[in-house]
């Protein structure tokens, strides 16, 4: 939970990671609500705005996000903003390509296990998810710090910079709500600003 006065970036990540992982529900924005309230930050101030203007009591409106989450991540038709670094990093645009056994290769590395097979590797959820966790590692104070800090390195250069600012571009493109709109937009700055 976010409770110091600025959102450190690890936390960001991990609320990010959950609004490309649940589908927006009422449970779901009313814990992102709260997740927001708790803490500041320059990056989160539009998505802040954009989900404390979603009604979590309109049945409507909670349809249509939930629509524009699975037009936009799931399908049945083709995705504007497909989740999976495969499919922007690989010639065919296929997914379970070569970036998918790099980053389990990652995951490896910090010891670390993608425990769902609902999940693909390469998805956006688990990729900022993954960052979370190596950020918080890095300000342990532990022998494994310079490792972590590596890692970091390494996870945004050769996948994180190469793909999301891309995708990120598409998804504000195709989305119909500020909410995913702003997630997008968010997602974006914070990775950029992380791989500074």
């Amino acid at each position: 939970m976010m409770t110091a006065e600025m959102v450190k970036p690890s936390e960001a990540l991990k609320l990010l990671s959950s609004m490309y992982l649940c589908k927006p529900s009422k449970t779901s924005i009313k814990n992102w609500k709260g997740a927001l309230a708790e803490g500041s930050s320059i990056f989160l101030d539009d998505l802040k705005k954009a989900v404390n203007e979603i009604d979590i009591g309109s049945k409507k409106e909670l349809e249509e996000l939930l629509w524009e989450y699975t037009r936009l991540f799931i399908g049945p038709y083709k995705l504007p903003c497909p989740p999976w670094e495969s499919v922007y990093t690989s010639p065919k645009r296929l997914m379970m390509q070569e970036a998918a056994e790099q980053v389990m290769a990652m995951y490896r590395e910090a010891g670390l296990v993608v425990n769902t097979d609902d999940v693909l590797p390469d998805h956006i959820g688990a990729e900022m998810n993954f960052l979370a966790v190596l950020l918080q590692e890095t300000h342990l104070e532990t022998e494994q710090k310079d490792h972590f800090s590596d890692i970091v390195g390494r996870f945004l250069s050769e996948h994180l910079l190469k793909w999301i600012p891309e995708f990120t571009r598409d998804m504000e493109n195709a989305a119909e709500s500020l909410f995913y709109k702003a997630v997008a937009k968010t997602t974006r700055n914070m990775i950029e600003f992380i791989g500074k």
